[in-house]
């Protein structure tokens, strides 16, 4: 789709001669190292309008997928101002591209048309239900081990069949159990987790050959942008999707991978001409954000690291400050004279930064913060859709669209207050465990055997609430209104009627929702619903923004400005006017656990290189 004469871009003045070159590449795939501040997202974006007004490519067959929704958001402004509103075929996360690809072929994998996406707390729900059912000790097996070595396992495209044959000892043969229990209650849900979405869609593509071929079709140029970032799976969907013909540029920097703790692999960038035979391999070394003084000391600090290709950034911006280094007592010593410090500096409120290795270590700063009285804001605390009240109005809605959703029918089938108490949840679970039944089945079809009298008429009400509210969805309502009935019939704003701050709080959550419901309904488009209707495709919304996204940057921040605080994993990618680095001591910055493997210590450097 050429620009025309009058919108054409000169792309010699826009960019510098690197990242010219990496934006003019004319093909074959290609690996762009780009350092900190160096203008990758400028790169991409130009890239894709370049291929738009250079090559003549349709934006509509270029794809391209980062790994959060902020970032992805960010891009399509930029792509939209460069193309004069033209929108690329696909710009999202690796999540959403798989989630698209399962809607529409999804059947191919006998995956049902509507299936759930389990978030977070629903896999933990259903791995602690899989622990106690293949008969593990919880004290033992924790959920949290479990859900880590399951979703490792699926991050290496290891199925529970397979995992079960690698098992070499006690602990992984059980866990193995574990695995395949829960994978059998997913299915039985309709259910698919984050680390299915990409497993599926990486076996839909390798599978299915006219699929695959439709697909690359589709999408003929691909980029990737936070390469570092990859896993085996998220690699093997880029392996699939760039094919032979190698129409990819993935950009990344392998000084910025912090996330080997949740399975990514260093290894996709170090040995990116492996993958991809014949591979171009550029470098983006000039920074636009940093001082020559502080682009040194991270780079005095990385350099030590064996697992890098090399580079050494370099700004022609002047002057700069000197790092300053406070040797404190203690933590509380520290935290008052971080304060006292940025407090001093005449930058706004909300451009001040506090960073730290765990979450541990903010007590300190929060209460040397409430001492002066100034606001502060934890980035990556609770977010929207984690709230209590959100997460039960939601678990109404997939339960309109599957009443065999068990996390959603657990959660609320006595929410609010209805006169099931545990002993009656329990029997009917245990009846539907013997019968191998789902407990909605049960209450569906009247199969409650000997439970007495008072708990089948509660059990019955609880039925009859939702067989009204599922005819009044499949009328198709408006979604806000679908919402609202779901709050009048369960009577659940009662919870809250008590006028308490903690009250005001969770109504005004649930206002939001419904305000979030009304502006998805306005909002969406055509191709954002393919394959779904609109209480799933809200859900598929819900389910992504809830996990997509790391830091919480972007939320508002008080009037009078607060400072932020907030982990190093959390801080990538964020830019302040003045940034305090605590803990920079043995134990905690390289942490503790990190010090038996020189890979773990090296991932300590890219850490405080990134901070």
């Amino acid at each position: 789709m050429p620009l025309s004469a009058a919108s054409r871009i000169d792309f010699e003045a826009a960019l510098n001669p690197d990242q010219l070159a990496a934006v003019v590449h004319d093909g074959g795939p290609q690996l762009v190292l780009a350092g900190a501040g160096s203008g990758k997202t400028r790169v991409i974006t130009y890239r894709i309008a370049w291929l738009a007004q250079e090559r003549g490519v349709d934006p509509r067959h270029i794809a391209a997928v980062t790994f959060t929704n902020k970032a992805a958001r960010e891009m399509t402004a930029r792509i939209e101002r460069l193309l004069g509103g033209a929108r690329v075929g696909f710009l999202g996360t690796f999540h959403r591209f798989s989630l698209r690809l399962l809607r529409i072929y999804g059947d191919r994998l006998e995956l049902p048309p509507d299936f759930a996406i389990f978030d977070t707390a629903d896999q933990k729900a259903l791995i602690k239900q899989s622990i106690l059912e293949s008969g593990l000790d919880p004290h033992a097996f924790t959920v949290g081990t479990v859900l880590n070595t399951i979703s490792h396992a699926k991050n290496r495209l290891i199925n529970p069949s397979d995992f079960e044959r690698e098992a070499d000892s006690f602990s992984l043969r059980s866990q193995a159990k574990a695995y395949r229990r829960y994978q059998k209650l997913l299915r039985e849900a309709g259910g698919v987790d984050f680390d299915d979405m990409i497993r599926f869609a990486v076996r839909l593509l390798r599978e299915h050959a006219s699929v695959r071929a439709r697909v690359r079709e589709r999408h003929r140029v691909l980029l990737v942008d936070e390469f570092q970032d990859t896993n085996h799976a998220q690699m093997a969907l880029v392996d699939a999707l760039a094919g032979e013909r190698g129409a990819l540029t993935a950009v990344g920097d392998e000084d910025q991978g912090i996330y080997r703790w949740r399975g990514a692999e260093l290894d996709n960038i170090l040995r990116f001409e492996d993958h991809f035979p014949g591979a171009t391999v550029r470098k983006l070394e000039q920074n636009y954000r940093s001082t020559q003084v502080i682009l040194d000391a991270a780079g005095a600090v990385v350099a030590h690291n064996e697992g890098r290709r090399g580079k050494r950034l370099w700004t022609d911006r002047r002057g700069g400050d000197a790092l300053q280094l406070y040797q404190a007592r203690d933590e509380q010593d520290e935290a008052r004279w971080l304060t006292r410090a940025l407090l001093a500096l005449e930058i706004p409120r909300t451009e001040l930064a506090v960073l730290v290795r765990t979450n541990a270590q903010t007590r300190a700063f929060e209460e040397a913060l409430l001492e002066r009285r100034v606001p502060y804001v934890m980035i990556g605390g609770l977010r929207f859709y984690e709230r209590a009240e959100v997460k039960d109005l939601l678990a109404y809605l997939r339960l309109l669209r599957n009443p065999d959703d068990p996390l959603s029918f657990n959660r609320v089938l006595n929410k609010p207050p209805r006169g099931i108490g545990r002993t009656t949840h329990d029997a009917l679970l245990h009846r539907a465990l013997a019968l191998d039944a789902t407990p909605w089945s049960l209450i569906d079809d009247d199969r409650l055997g000997d439970l007495p009298k008072r708990a089948r008429k509660a059990l019955l009400g609880f039925r009859d609430l939702v067989r009204a509210l599922r005819a009044l969805a499949a009328e198709g309502p408006p979604l806000p209104k679908l919402l609202r009935a779901v709050i009048k019939a369960t009577n659940y704003t009662d919870l809250y009627s008590k006028p308490t701050d903690e009250n005001q709080a969770k109504l005004e959550n649930i206002n939001e929702l419904l305000s979030a419901a009304q502006t998805f309904a306005e909002q969406r488009s055509a191709d954002d619903a393919a394959g779904s209707d609109l209480l799933t495709a809200f859900l598929d919304h819900v389910s992504l923004v809830a996990e997509g996204d790391e830091n919480r940057r972007d939320e508002p921040l008080p009037d009078e400005g607060a400072v932020s605080l907030m982990t190093m994993h959390s801080a990538k990618g964020l830019e302040f006017g003045a940034v305090a680095v605590a803990g920079l001591e043995n134990g905690l910055l390289p942490h503790f656990n990190a010090q038996k493997d020189a890979n773990d210590v090296e991932e300590e450097r890219r850490l405080l290189y990134v901070a």
